[in-house]
């Protein structure tokens, strides 16, 4: 049997996998090692092999009964339907505590998720960071794989650890990848501006008045865990929502600290989200699936003072005349009237003056 290990934990078999030297790795399972032997990272040669995409190779080793899993997220459909071929558990999770479907579905692999759908995995398995495979295609845009979910039943309510649904995710285009507030998919979708993965999710029933989790719950979650600091998120939420530097959100935002950023999404709603970022076919959407429209932050900001302190004109005209209420305040007693007048939006000081 060949064990011989370079001092990165690398046999033989592996290398000539990872390289995709057939004819060598035929040599040496004449041998009979030991398939299944990984590297220091955990990699196997079918892993190897599979994640590299070489074909030839898979089929060699698969010949030899090795344990197989679906860990690659190179999306090589060829190598893919070659391991389902061994009827694997396509539930098992990588190193990282990611299925398949959630590699697949976040990397928008479609032919891969429909691949896996036929072997019926749980829909519903998160990762470590309790994102759905929903959450992440709906977090990343990928229309068709979220439909293919959905006719799976994926549950669209369905929040990751930190409070996020697909209809949170779905609303926000390249959310940091670990969040911590308790966001589900509506609310990045909104948030991203994406109105066809917000309808999908809204005619399947998602909950538009799902909340991000209040501040105190957020810090306590990130606080609790090691792999970020409260500061680190806070960062890393301020450069996602200034990236688009050509919406009036952004602009605005920049001017902003990061504490600022971290106010706005902790307790917002889906509408809150999309009145300050300005997505006015998203305020449409979720205003005629019954959004809550007066529905208050803990400080008390509704949407409508989003709306009117960022200077979305069209968005606070149409919710005045969806019945938003001027007089709500935040709890230190500004109205949208007020920030609208401290931001110099003078149109937008007209409206309010003359609807009052």
């Amino acid at each position: 049997m060949l064990i011989y290990v370079t001092n990165d934990g690398w046999s033989p078999l592996n290398l000539a996998s990872d390289k995709g030297h057939t004819d060598i790795v035929k040599l040496l399972l004449e041998k009979n090692p030991n398939v299944d032997l990984c590297n220091k990272d955990g990699w196997s040669s079918l892993n190897l092999a599979s994640d590299k995409g070489h074909p030839d190779i898979v089929k060699l080793l698969l010949e030899k009964n090795p344990n197989v899993d679906l860990s690659s997220d190179k999306g090589h459909t060829d190598i893919v339907k070659l391991l389902l071929e061994k009827n694997p558990n396509v539930d098992l999770c990588n190193n990282e505590g990611w299925s398949p479907l959630n590699t697949a579905s976040d990397k928008g692999h479609t032919d891969i998720v429909k691949l896996l759908l036929e072997k019926n995995p749980n829909v519903d398995l998160c990762n470590k960071d309790g994102w759905s495979s929903l959450n992440l295609a709906s977090n990343k845009g990928h229309t068709d794989i979220v439909k293919l979910l959905l006719e799976k039943n994926s549950n669209v309510d369905l929040c990751n650890k930190y409070g996020w649904s697909p209809l949170n995710l779905a609303s926000g285009k390249g959310h940091p990848d670990i969040t911590y507030d308790g966001g589900n998919a509506l609310f990045s979708s909104a948030r991203n501006g994406n109105i066809e993965i917000t309808l999908i999710l809204l005619e399947n029933n998602a909950d538009c008045n799902i909340c991000v989790h209040c501040k105190q719950t957020v810090t306590e979650t990130v606080n609790n865990n090691p792999s970020e600091t409260l500061d680190e998120y806070k960062q890393s939420l301020f450069d996602y929502l200034v990236q688009d530097t050509s919406s009036l959100a952004t602009d605005y935002i920049s001017t902003k600290s990061v504490d600022y950023a971290y106010d706005l999404e902790t307790g917002s709603s889906p509408l809150h989200i999309a009145c300050f970022m300005g997505r006015v076919d998203v305020v449409k959407c979720l205003l005629h699936y019954k959004a809550d429209i007066n529905m208050k932050k803990d400080d008390g900001t509704s949407s409508l003072f989003y709306a009117c302190e960022v200077g979305h004109g069209d968005i606070v005209c149409l919710l005045l005349e969806k019945g938003a209420d001027t007089q709500i305040c935040r709890l230190d007693g500004k109205s949208p009237l007020n920030i609208a007048t401290d931001n110099g939006h003078t149109s937008i000081v007209n409206v309010l003056t003359n609807h009052n």
